[in-house]
């Protein structure tokens, strides 16, 4: 299995989301396009290194209480502009909450969604 498919295991929405990261030195307002309990991507940013550890706040729609987790830039393939981050050490409630965030989102991403958008 390839590292890309690996790491694209779970179950990805579209979104249009604004996500608050920080770094240990700045702090960005990024878009997210999609989001999985695995992770988001970020779209049209810079990309730091792969292996940046960095905080997320997020609000799902239709929550009140922002989400705030740690994640991870994770090496980026071809076609994306913009930046994967994989969430690490989520919370059995933060996981429950993007879990159902998920079940109740309209649209799921697939390769084709993927091929077929311009980023």
């Amino acid at each position: 299995m390839s590292q890309n498919a690996d790491r694209r295991n779970n179950e990805r929405v579209v979104v249009d989301l604004w996500v608050e990261e920080r770094t240990e030195d700045a702090l960005y307002f990024q878009r997210a396009t999609n989001l999985s309990v695995g992770g988001l991507f970020l779209d049209h940013t810079l990309p730091h290194p792969a292996g940046t550890l960095v905080q997320l706040e997020l609000r799902l729609p239709g929550e009140q209480t922002p989400l705030r987790v740690a994640g991870e830039v994770v090496p980026p393939t071809d076609r994306e502009q913009g930046m994967g981050v994989r969430f690490v050490g989520l919370s059995s409630l933060e996981r429950d909450r993007i879990a159902e965030y998920l079940e109740r989102a309209p649209f799921r991403v697939t390769d084709e969604n993927l091929t077929n958008t311009s980023h």
